[in-house]
């Protein structure tokens, strides 16, 4: 499925995964139009506290793909199907159940009845069908309009009844309806107004009346005080319920304070003001772990983390307006060659960058997923690890001499000094610290690197749109662990091919190779020939790698000891993805 990303949501996210489909029928089914929840019990009230480190921009899901917001907006809102974030199986939701044709691309999707937004209006096909109109749309705005379109195209919505739907996809579709997770359904009869008269895009903003924003997630909006705190409150409609039945979610509140430095934000957690952190640095981690013995909270350590801080060169070989290159074709013939950035990635110390910046609570990477995920890595692909002797050879063979002996390496018909210009995204000190590391490594081997550190937003404009830079160090956020969704990065032609986007036709043989493996994944519903697929595309990467993955950060989580239910995940957000679950005990 192709993704078309606008800056913000590429900063968010790129990838989206999870499981096949088997050929023939699925049914995935509960015994009653509520959902229950038969491992699930707890004690119902309290007011759960945690953070977010900026403001919401709107109140509407379908607006917004940046994480912090994510993470209070889908408490609100509720899916046709979902990801359930400790499994990564995909789970029925609005949807009680569905069946897929042999033809593997006709969904006939059966919805729950009998269930209420949380203004009591009830929900039916018609909601749904409203979302989706919406959603494709070209002047609503909304983000997630690629994630359901199958090469370029929308699935068509049909309703049956009021509570029966058939989807049908341009050709079959590897992931089934797990592009769905996420997609908020919206209440037709509050939005369609807006949408008609135009408005849409700026409905549901942030100064906007509670009372307003309606959906069918376990809570709803209660305040909003800019800068200080957003208060959710439990959804009395809300349509799960636990074994014993119950209704869920059983807090009463949750309430994220507004707090955009990790730091006070870990001594708030400290201190016994927070009941759960999800945004906790390996700096912060170590202190934290210390006061641990107290037994007054429990920290955990996930492991690798499915984002992945990424380095890549500029190989798009067109000019500008003016006619200027994008990058000096003398370095842009270096960058091309498969064999310097193999050096270049041999010229990392990434073990030395775990250590000395994340403390340890770091994992090195080769590849263009992490091993992390644990559904699609391939442990086989070779590594490019710290060998700075097969980097200084493999420059040589790249056409990098130090002729006149000064420690630099020269190139060009001028045997200029060879020095490369490396964005980062300023704000963040870990990477920042990462950069400077790499730049000394770097120049151990002959290439001088030289920082320039911008806005984050600017450094997405310059590889997504002006595509004037010659490299860049960036963290690729992921929301899921399948392939699929990541077409537009795979893809020569996708517009977030990171190293040259939007290709009439593949610059080279093996990113044709690689376009060729990802058609047949996207539409294999076979799970074992999908993995044997992408574990292919795994090893083009390792051995060209157009893109260097160095770290992916461990997740490191924290929640006090009366806060019950905890799922951890590597998926954001780590802990309140299971949000009605969560309990907690009086303090």
């Amino acid at each position: 499925m192709r993704k078309t990303h606008s800056l913000l949501a590429l900063l968010a996210a790129l990838i989206l995964l999870g499981s096949g489909v088997d050929a023939g029928t699925l049914q995935l089914s509960t015994p009653e139009e509520v959902l229950r929840l038969d491992s699930l019990s707890g004690t119902r009230g309290g007011n759960l506290i945690t953070t977010v480190p900026a403001d919401p921009s709107t109140f509407n899901r379908m607006l917004t793909a940046g994480l912090p917001h994510v993470t209070v907006l889908e408490r609100l809102m509720a899916d046709l199907v979902h990801i359930n974030r400790s499994t990564f199986e995909l789970e029925p939701s609005l949807a009680k159940r569905w069946e897929v044709d042999k033809d593997g691309r006709t969904y006939t999707v059966y919805l729950r009845k009998g269930i209420r937004f949380s203004d009591g209006s009830p929900f039916t096909a018609d909601d749904v069908l409203f979302t989706f109109e919406a959603i494709q749309h070209p002047k609503s705005g909304a983000l997630q309009a690629g994630q359901i379109q199958v090469d370029g195209e929308f699935p068509v919505l049909t309703k049956l009844d009021d509570h029966t739907l058939r989807i049908v996809f341009r050709r079959p579709v590897g992931m089934g309806l797990r592009a769905f997770d996420s997609i908020p359904i919206l209440p037709r009869k509050r939005l369609l107004k807006a949408y008609q008269e135009g408005s849409f895009s700026s409905a549901w903003g942030p100064t906007a009346n509670p009372s307003e924003i309606v959906g069918l997630g376990p809570f709803r909006l209660k305040e909003y005080q800019r800068g200080v705190r957003i208060v959710l409150e439990r959804n009395p409609y809300y349509w799960k319920r636990d074994k014993s039945g119950q209704a869920l979610p059983y807090l009463d509140t949750i309430t994220f304070l507004i707090i955009p430095d990790l730091n006070a934000g870990a001594l708030r957690f400290q201190s016994g003001e927070l009941d759960v952190t999800y945004q906790v640095n390996a700096e912060n981690y170590a202190s934290l772990r210390r006061a641990q013995k107290q037994g007054r909270y429990h920290l955990q350590d996930l492991g690798a983390g499915l984002a992945i801080d990424f380095l890549w060169f500029n190989l798009n070989p067109g000019k500008n307006s003016a006619g200027k290159p994008y990058v000096d074709p003398e370095k842009l013939a270096i960058f091309d060659r498969a064999e310097f950035r193999r050096a270049f990635s041999h010229a990392i110390n990434r073990d030395g960058i775990t250590k000395s910046i994340y403390l340890g609570l770091g994992t090195p990477q080769y590849g263009p997923i992490s091993s992390g995920n644990k559904v699609w890595y391939n442990p086989g692909i070779p590594r490019t690890e710290y060998n700075p002797e097969r980097a200084k050879e493999l420059l040589a063979k790249a056409g990098l001499k130090d002729i006149n002996g000064d420690g630099i390496l020269e190139f060009g018909a001028n045997r200029r000094p060879f020095e490369i210009s490396m964005l980062i995204a300023r704000g963040n000190a870990a990477r920042e610290l990462m950069a400077q590391v790499i730049q000394q490594d770097l120049g151990k081997v002959g290439v001088r690197v030289l920082i320039q550190a911008l806005l984050q937003n600017e450094v997405a404009a310059r590889w997504l749109n002006s595509f004037e830079y010659e490299a860049v160090l960036f963290r690729i956020g992921v929301t899921d662990v399948m392939p699929d969704l990541q077409t537009d990065f795979w893809y020569s032609r996708g517009e977030t091919h990171l190293w040259h986007p939007k290709q009439a036709k593949p610059q080279h043989a093996w990113e044709s190779e690689t376009d060729s493996l990802v058609a047949r994944l996207v539409s294999d519903i076979n799970p074992a020939s999908r993995k044997k697929t992408f574990n292919q595309v795994q090893e083009i990467w390792a051995r060209e790698l157009p893109v260097i993955a160095t770290i992916a950060p461990n997740v490191l989580v924290g929640w006090k000891s009366t806060v019950g239910n905890i799922r951890p995940s590597v998926l954001a957000p780590h802990l309140l993805w299971n949000a009605e679950e969560l309990t907690i005990r009086s303090r």
